[in-house]
């Protein structure tokens, strides 16, 4: 299934001409062969270009203080960030393990400095008082993402399906950690694409493929075109969650004790309030999740009536075949 989404997202670069998509490739591929050139000027004018032009193809212009300054303003991130030693070794291929403490301490210290060289263009582009603005996650992880390559952006289309993988929406150490479990989880796919997609001049990094998956899965969702594909995306996310909350919430249900709608709505509840409390502003629940959790057997019907009733938190259906009472029944809450 990875494969499949991965190969989707591909075959859009290479079947149109001048694809958007191919703006990622031209700018990590520029900084990544110029990584010792950054002290030439035209370099840096170069790289400048590139990465502003990366960023407008990924809607980054848009109602943004970049809009405001020409590609110069990429200028200062270039100069003292990329130059960095302790950076510029990313841009030689260096992958970053986000279960090694270190190189979670690397990766957010370049998210820290990377805001602080953006955030006094935002805050000159307003006129009131700006103190309580930050740079975006979005932003921060999409420069991050084209120049090297080490996250995800996280932006709108990824954290709707991170969500619907069972992981963390926000742009924090939790998230991070869940990625790198879910590559290496399905490694020989990932891998597997890496290479046969490699060329003399471009070779996805990790993160970057986990942000074509994520982004495709969304994109195929959203369509509503293609409901078996959409069905075996919800069963294959539904077989790999992982659910902080899930484990959190301890249930021992025998398969013979018989278990009322109410008890199934309240497990739903502790979940949903195990997502609210680490800081989640949503959660996908899944059908199938709930009945492996709770140990039951046959009571999709009951699951999936459990989950339409809750009171405190509202949702919206992401998936749900016409019989509505399956097992990938698939509910977004607002928490």
């Amino acid at each position: 299934m990875i494969k499949e989404v991965l190969y989707a997202y591909h075959n859009e670069t290479t079947n149109v001409d001048n694809h958007r998509f191919k703006s990622w490739e031209h700018c990590y591929d520029f900084f990544k062969q110029n990584r010792q050139n950054f002290d030439d000027d035209k370099v840096v004018d170069h790289a400048c270009l590139h990465l502003a032009f990366y960023l407008a193809s990924w809607g980054m212009l848009r109602n943004s203080f970049l809009l405001q300054r020409d590609y110069l303003i990429h200028k200062p991130f270039i100069e003292n960030i990329v130059r960095k030693e302790k950076y510029k070794i990313l841009l030689a291929g260096n992958e970053l393990d986000f279960h090694r403490h270190q190189d979670i301490e690397i990766l957010e210290q370049l998210i820290a400095d990377t805001r602080a060289i953006y955030q006094p263009f935002l805050y000159e582009s307003k006129k009131e008082e700006v103190s309580h603005l930050e740079i975006t996650d979005t932003l921060t992880s999409k420069i991050l993402l084209g120049v090297f390559g080490v996250i995800p952006a996280y932006d709108r289309f990824f954290r709707e399906a991170a969500r619907l993988h069972g992981m963390s929406g926000q742009f924090n150490q939790r998230s991070f950690l869940q990625l790198q479990s879910f590559f290496n989880y399905y490694q020989f796919e990932f891998e597997g694409f890496i290479e046969e997609t490699s060329t003399e001049h471009m070779k996805y990094t990790p993160m970057k493929t986990i942000d074509m998956y994520f982004w495709k899965v969304t994109e195929i969702l959203s369509a509503k075109k293609g409901s078996q594909m959409i069905e075996r995306l919800i069963n294959f996310s539904s077989e790999f969650r992982l659910q902080d909350s899930i484990k959190r919430v301890v249930i021992k249900q025998s398969s013979d004790s018989k278990t009322s709608t109410q008890d199934i709505r309240n497990f739903i509840i502790e979940i949903l309030q195990a997502e609210k409390a680490s800081g989640e502003e949503s959660a996908d629940i899944c059908s199938r999740d709930v009945h492996k959790a709770m140990n039951l057997k046959n009571s999709y019907p009951s699951v999936c009536g459990a989950m339409a009733s809750l009171e405190l938190f509202p949702y919206e259906v992401i998936y749900a075949p016409p019989s509505g009472k399956s097992s990938t029944v698939t509910y977004r809450y607002k928490l």
